[in-house]
């Protein structure tokens, strides 16, 4: 028998985490192989662990949705009028109207910054930022 008791016996292993601080539930995500060999490789590559990896990118991203309905379309009205600036600036041309013309081209270069500023990844249906 052992001379100590019970309530001097040291348990081994790490402190319990307070319950606020445990993580007890589960978020499952599909990969494909080179999806998988990717992240794999980014969280070797930054020496954590692939759970940590994911958690940190989750919750330092801000997912920022593609345009709304109506602003799809002030923006497909805008890209319709390309056509129109386009014969005018045509016009000018033809009329030696240079200071005009390019005033124009300036608009239409502002307009086209706007829109990609809206939609920067038309591929996807969310950019992620940095946050």
């Amino acid at each position: 028998m052992s001379t100590m008791s019970k309530s001097t016996v040291r348990k081994g292993g790490r402190p319990s985490k307070p319950t606020d601080e445990k993580r007890t539930h589960v978020v499952t995500i599909k990969l494909n192989d080179a999806e998988y060999s990717d992240l794999l490789e980014r969280s070797k590559t930054a020496g954590v662990k692939m759970a940590e990896y994911v958690r940190h990118g989750a919750f330092r991203l801000t997912i920022v949705s593609r345009l709304s309905e109506i602003e799809q379309e002030i923006a497909k009205g805008i890209l319709n009028l390309s056509s129109d600036f386009n014969q005018a600036m045509t016009c000018f041309h033809q009329l030696k109207l240079r200071s005009a013309a390019n005033k124009l081209a300036a608009v239409v270069d502002k307009m086209f910054d706007i829109l990609k500023k809206l939609r920067p990844n038309k591929d996807t249906d969310y950019v992620c930022k940095n946050t």
